[in-house]
Order: C-alpha cells, then structure tokens, then sequence
C-alpha cells in the first residue's frame, strides 16, 4: 500500500481548491466511485439524483462560509468534475440518510484526548483511529494548506474531493470525527463544512460556536483539543448538543451518545445498535489509558491506538470477512497529535501494521 500523497498548497479559496482538485484528479474520481455504490447500496440512490439532492445544501453553505463554496467550486473545476459532484462529495453523510437509512453510520472510530494534566511533561495530545471502509484508502490525500483570508494554516487529511476533514492548525486547534446518529435525520449544514469552520478557528471556544453555529445535517461528535493544553468533545444531535470534558485529563469517544441529555426524547440513538463494539472500544482505551497514570506519552497513545481486544471489531479495527463487503469496515488511518509541540505522528492503515511518520503543522 502506497502512502497517502502529500502536498502544500496556498492561495484564495478557490486557487486552493483549483490546486486540490488538480494535483488529485484521479483520487477523486476514486471517491465518487467510492459513494456512487455506497449511495446505490445504503440508499437506494443513483449518483445523479444524488447531485440535485446536494443543490438544496448550496443556501446553508453561502450563509455559513461562501469561501467554502468558492472552494469547491475550485476543486470541480482543477479535477474536471461538475459542480454539483463535488458538492455531493462534501454533502455526502446527508445524502446517505435520503433512503431514511438512519442506522446506517459514517464509521465506527475512536478518539482520545489527553489533557495536559495527564499528558507527559504537561504536554497535551489528541489522537484516533479513523474507521471507514479500507478501499478509501486509495483516494486518501493529505495538505498543508496556507489560506490567503487571513484563517490559519491546516494539515489537513481528507477524502480527496472533500474540503473539511480531519486535522490540525497553526493555531493549535486539533479535530477529529465521531459518527452519531439518531431515528430522526436532521437538516441543516453538511458535516464536513463545519469541520471546516472548526479548523479556520483560533480557541476552543470559537471552535464549539463554529460547529454549533447552524443546525447540522448530521449527529455528530467532534473532539477538538488547543495546544494550550486542554480537549473538549461536543455531542450534536438534531436539535440541541452538550460539550464533555475530560476526568482527570482523560477523554475518550467512540460511536454512542454519552452526555446523559442526548439524544433529547423521543428520539433514540440508533448508532450504538450499529456499532455495539462503541462500548468496549470507549471502555477498553478508557482503562488502558487510566493505567499509564498521569504521565501519558505519545507512545502510550500509539500502543492504545494498536489494541486487538474484540479483534476484527477492535480499537485497531480490521475487516471482518465474515460480513458482507458492504458492511466490513478497517482502519484507515491512525494519527497522533502532540498538541503542544505542534508535532503530527501519521500512520497510513492499521497501526499494527505499519509505523508513524512525522510531521509539522
């Protein structure tokens, strides 16, 4: 398996999308193809209508970011695809719940903050394991983008047609993804644009307005750790959400609702019927993490990150062959972030298998 590419873009928001979508044409071709059967075999949902579906988004996003919009437009354009298939890439965890699949998730992963209370030498780290089907990580793609609209600078790993992912910026803000999901779909914002405006942000607390700010498209959770040593985790469902903090300067998350205010009634939590191995997952790094006492290391968290308790269904998660090639589900890639030294650990795939590598924010 080749590693993810990396590369360094800057400029406006659609020369940093035109770049995007011209150094990764064929990578996103490869996520198209991946969410065209995805959206065929969740959904019901063939990849045109898919497209029309994704215009209904296009007045949220101008009200949220229009550099975002602006973005995307350079991303179809650098790749060569229309429009409205990189705005179905970006809106494509909405898209999936047209077929009122509402147990149907977008991975089972598991994410760890570590506070500098707990963190060895007072430094603080955020790290996961993202859970996702395995054949993305052939359209994997990983940026440093420099923005020219005076919002930080984000390493950013994403889907390869996707604008807002996993990643860190030069401000010290860190975000990773939780899938949630409720029995009602929401509406509103798709999930990536507000991992976007959680990454174009300087403090945790403007990261929490930024994910908060408009109704989501999605339940969601997303662990957001500052380099000055603290992580928070904010829970969304439909029409509310809570923000967890870490005990003891632990936070660990993984595919369930845990505030004990959410889901509001009458809805209920569906993602935890999906994914009943969220409860060991979120247990097993709790009392892993718990045992290494208060001077926790990145090399603490990458041992955590390689656990096979429960194996295929694990921490570090690999395909079941048992189950049918829609329903398998691997790791796809794990990253450790040293929050207060800015240094990113990356490891493409199962971390059992392969190393970290180092980079710089």
């Amino acid at each position: 398996m080749e590693n993810f590419p990396f590369v360094e873009i800057e400029g406006t928001p659609y020369e940093i999308g035109y770049q995007h979508g011209s150094i990764f044409k064929e990578k996103v071709a490869g996520t198209i193809a991946c969410y065209q059967e995805m959206f065929r075999d969740y959904s019901n949902l063939e990849w045109e209508r898919a497209k029309e579906l994704s215009l209904k988004f296009r007045d949220i996003i101008m009200e949220y970011n229009p550099d975002y919009m602006e973005e995307i437009k350079g991303v179809a354009d650098g790749s060569g695809f229309s429009f409205e298939d990189i705005l179905a890439l970006n809106c494509r965890s909405e898209l999936v719940f047209v077929g009122n699949e509402m147990d149907k998730a977008d991975g089972g992963c598991t994410s760890i903050g570590i506070s500098s209370d707990a963190g060895a030498g007072g430094q603080a780290f955020l790290a996961h394991n993202w859970d996702w089907k395995t054949s993305q990580r052939n359209s994997m793609i990983m940026m440093k983008i420099r923005q020219k609209n005076g919002k930080p600078d984000i390493f950013m790993v994403t889907e390869a047609g996707i604008i807002g992912k996993t990643g860190v910026n030069s401000a010290g803000i860190c975000l990773y993804l939780n899938a949630l999901s409720t029995d009602q779909a929401p509406k509103g914002l798709p999930l990536h644009l507000a991992m976007r405006g959680i990454l174009d942000c300087r403090t945790l607390a403007e990261a929490i307005s930024a994910a908060v700010r408009l109704p989501l498209g999605c339940c969601a959770n997303f662990m957001i750790g500052h380099k000055n040593g603290e992580c928070v985790d904010i829970e969304i469902e439909n029409e509310d959400f809570d923000v967890l903090y870490p005990k003891d300067g632990i936070l660990v998350h993984t595919n369930h609702f845990v505030s004990p205010r959410l889901p509001i009634l009458p809805r209920k939590d569906t993602c935890k019927y999906k994914f009943t191995d969220s409860f060991t997952r979120l247990g097993r790094a709790d009392k892993l993490l718990r045992k290494k006492g208060k001077e926790i290391s990145e090399t603490d968290i990458m041992e955590v990150l390689r656990d096979h308790v429960e194996y295929p269904s694990s921490i570090c998660r690999h395909d079941d062959m048992e189950q049918p090639k829609g329903k398998r589900m691997g790791t796809v890639f794990s990253m450790v972030v040293n929050l207060t030294e800015g240094k990113i650990y990356f490891c493409k795939g199962n971390p059992c298998e392969k190393s970290y590598e180092e980079y710089q924010i």
